[in-house]
Parts: structure tokens; sequence; C-alpha cells
């Protein structure tokens, strides 16, 4: 239709060939102004307005068409889609979700929950909870029972602690009790527990390094036996339950014996300095009214097995440019005065055995003295002859000859033990067969070294028989 007087010819226009220059003619029924519309205008267009979404359109197609993207779900077992009264229906099926796929990092999610039953209201314990709706702050929880779970007071208290209760059989919330010589300071979280050292101190004292018993003891099982130690440091030891004495520094109600491995030594500490080394002295009890006790040194017992028996070694102390130690035997007077009676000199390879006071008393002998140094000799050619026979005691025999009637003969003994103040005894062992004869000894002219015997028959008339007489000697030296 043409309103501008303008005749066209009109040609069949396809949509798909409409462009910008094609339009439609349209008038004002008011104004009458003629205007016109383009024909590309006329055909629909689709756009997305979301930003970030995904597109639903596509296209227009032969510029009327519009093209829109289905729909289709990605897991069928997990979301299903479906038409119902032209409305798209998505559901999504509970069964087919599975936590354990989902990132629990960010989720939250665990990847399986074991709950034994149902669970409503409070979760019991039997299924993993407490069964408790509130709990106060500070408050701990414990089985009160089987299978159920109460809490505490709150432990708001400073030094509260949980502690096992036998009659109820679950803790209880209390604080230490201090016991003697302790103390206990509770703070914030923390518990002090200190030792108080003035009761404790009456039988342990720690504060120089030493420990002072006192007067308890120190035993193996609990009793008043074992050690003990005074205040002044003097030391008892006994068994059976004795009643400790203090008289010196080491006390014993008992005996002392070594093990058999070692030989043991009891004396002072050695010095090294110029300080006199100290006695050791010991001694048998003694008693203020009774008898005193015996000392009584014993070797030791063999007692199987053809052993011998230990013997008593008494020694005297060796020297260093010093005189050696002496052994010396004393006793009291009866006055209470000590002599000494019995001295074994020391600094001598041939040691002398002094009687300081005193006599050499033998009782009940068997043998009497027993010299087992004496000595003998055999005179040669006749009465006048010498001998030499260098011992204390000592039998000569004489020579094998007559001795004519009141005849004496002399002859020199040489003896390394006399000395010129000895005293030689001699007595004669007459031999002579012939009746009313007898031969007679007397001794002169000591010197060191030596003596002379002189031999006498006191007969007027008659020789003595040719046999052999013995002369028995003893001498007895002054020092």
């Amino acid at each position: 239709m043409a309103t501008n007087n303008n005749i066209y010819d009109l040609r069949t226009l396809a949509k798909t060939s409409v462009d910008s220059n094609d339009f439609l003619e349209i008038a004002n029924s008011v104004t009458k102004v003629p205007k016109k519309i383009t024909v590309a205008s006329m055909f629909p267009t689709m756009s997305t307005t979301g930003t970030g979404g995904q597109d639903v359109f596509i296209d227009v197609t032969n510029k009327n068409q519009l093209n829109y993207k289905g729909l289709i779900s990605g897991d069928t077992g997990l979301l299903t889609l479906a038409t119902t009264t032209n409305n798209v229906v998505f559901t999504v099926l509970e069964a087919g979700i599975d936590l354990s796929l989902c990132n629990n990092v960010t989720s939250g999610f665990i990847t399986g929950v074991d709950f034994t039953g149902t669970v409503t209201g409070y979760n019991a314990v039997v299924n993993g909870g407490t069964g408790l709706d509130t709990i106060a702050k500070g408050a701990i929880l414990y089985a009160s029972a089987t299978d159920t779970i109460a809490s505490t007071a709150a432990m708001s208290t400073n030094g509260q602690l949980l502690i096992g209760n036998a009659t109820n059989g679950y803790p209880s919330v209390t604080t230490l009790t201090a016991g003697s010589g302790m103390t206990i300071t509770n703070g914030a979280g923390t518990i002090t527990l200190a030792a108080t050292l003035s009761t404790l101190a009456a039988n342990l004292d720690c504060a120089n390094y030493d420990i002072d018993l006192g007067t308890g003891w120190l035993s193996g099982d609990g009793t008043h036996e074992g050690i003990n130690i005074d205040s002044t440091g003097k030391v008892f030891i006994g068994q059976a339950t004795p009643t400790a004495a203090f008289d010196d520094t080491l006390n014993i109600k008992g005996g002392i014996r070594f093990t058999n491995t070692d030989a043991p030594t009891i004396k002072p500490t050695a010095t090294a300095s110029s300080t006199t080394g100290q006695s050791v002295t010991i001694e048998g009890g003694g008693s203020e009214s009774g008898n005193a006790g015996d000392l009584s040194l014993k070797g030791g017992t063999a007692t199987t097995g053809g052993g011998s028996g230990g013997h008593v070694l008494l020694v005297g102390g060796s020297e260093s440019g010093g005189t050696a130690g002496s052994i010396k035997n004393s006793v009291y007077d009866g006055s209470g005065t000590e002599v000494q009676a019995l001295t074994v000199v020391g600094g001598s390879a041939n040691p002398d055995v002094t009687i300081d006071k005193g006599n050499l008393v033998v009782t009940e002998p068997s043998k009497g003295i027993v010299h087992t140094g004496s000595g003998i000799v055999t005179q040669a050619t006749d009465h006048t002859t010498a001998v030499t026979i260098n011992s204390t005691s000592g039998v000569i025999t004489l020579a094998a000859v007559a001795l004519a009637a009141t005849t004496n003969a002399e002859f020199v003994v040489t003896n390394s033990t006399c000395q010129t103040n000895s005293v030689i005894l001699v007595t004669m062992q007459d031999e002579n067969t012939v009746n009313n004869k007898q031969l007679a000894c007397a001794i002169h002219t000591v010197i060191d070294g030596a003596f002379t015997i002189s031999v006498v028959n006191p007969h007027s008339a008659t020789s003595t028989s040719t046999t052999a007489s013995k002369i028995h000697f003893l001498i007895v030296n002054p020092n």
C-alpha cells in the first residue's frame, strides 16, 4: 500500500532475505502522517542477561525460530527430570547421595557415622553420646555406672583433682591433704608439695650432708637392732634387739667375722709425715665388782680333712733406720701398777728373750728344760787335750786314759758363747770302774770365747781306770 502516490512493483520477500533496507509503511490515523518500520525489527531475538551462568538460548533460525538447550540429568541415580503439566520437575534422589564422595575438607562431611539405633532426644552413651543435655563450666565427665556418663561439679577450686574412690566406684573431686611433715600450696592450675623438715630433723638431718639417726635404728626389718648412732657420733651395732651402748666410737654386741676370701688387717691408717703412728689396744672386758674378761688369741681350727691348725703370730714392727720393735709382755703387780715381765728384743737375727721381772717357773714338765742346741765333743789324746764346742750347754767325753792318784789335769774348752763374766756350771759323769776311786772337776780362767776345766783324782794311792768319763756343762750369760 502506498500513501505517497508512488507505485511499487511488489515482489515476494522471503523472511530469510530481509535486511536493514526492508521497511513496512504505516499511517497514523490521527495525524495522517505516514511512517515506516524496518522489517528486521519485527523478528524476535534472545540474550542471556545473567553473569557467570550457563546459556539456555542457542540461536534464532529462519528469523523467527528460537532454539534452546535441552535439560538432562548428569547422574540419573541422584537427580531425575520430568515434565508435569508443562512444568519441568527436578527430583533429588536421597538414596543416591553418597557423602563419602564429597570434599570433607570444605563441606565438613564425614565418611561414615555408625549409630546402632535411631537417635532421638539426647544421644545415649550406647550410641556414642553422653546422654546429657548440659554440662557446667569446669566439670569433668566420668562413668557413674555401666553405660552411664555423668559430670562432676565444676572444678573451680584451686588444687582440685579427680581421686579414685573405692566406696562408690567412681572418682571424687577433692584436694590433696597434707600429711605429717608436708605442706601443700594450691594455685591456679598448680599444686606445690613441700617437706616440712622441722619435724623430720629429729630423726634425719641432711643440712650438712650428714645423716643423724639420733637414738633411732637402721635395720633390715624395722626392729630395734642393726645400726644405732647417738648424738655424739658414736656407733652401736647389734642384733636380736640389743640395748645400745655408746662407750666408744664403735660399739658391737656380738662377734666380728670376715669373709674367708681375704686376709684382713686391723690397724690405724698409715701416715706419710713424721707423725708417730698410733697404738692399737685390744683389751678384755672390765668389771666393777666381778671378774674381768679374758683376752684369747687363737689360731684357726682345721675341722676336717687332716689340715693343720693356724699359728698365733706375735711379731714386733719392722724398722726403717730406727730400732726394730720388740714383743713385750706385762702384767699388773696387784696394786694397779703395770710391770713388764717378758721381752723378746727386736733388732737381731738371733733375738733375745728377757725375763724382766720374776722367775722362770716350770710346772709339771714332761721334759723340764729342753735345749735342742746342746753340743757334744770327744777329747782326743789325754785329759790335757783342748776341745772346741760352741754351744751354751753340752757333754764333753774325756779321753779314755787313766789319771794317777792325787793328780790334777787341765784342758781348755774353746766356746764362742762364753763371756768373761759367764756363769758356767759343770758336773762329772764318772765312768771309772776302780772301786772307791771317783773323778771330780771344776772350772777356772774364764775369758771371752773360752774357759778351763780342771779334772782331779783325789785318791792317795790308786789311779783310775782307762774308761772314758764325761763332763756336762751349762753356760749362763749375763747379757
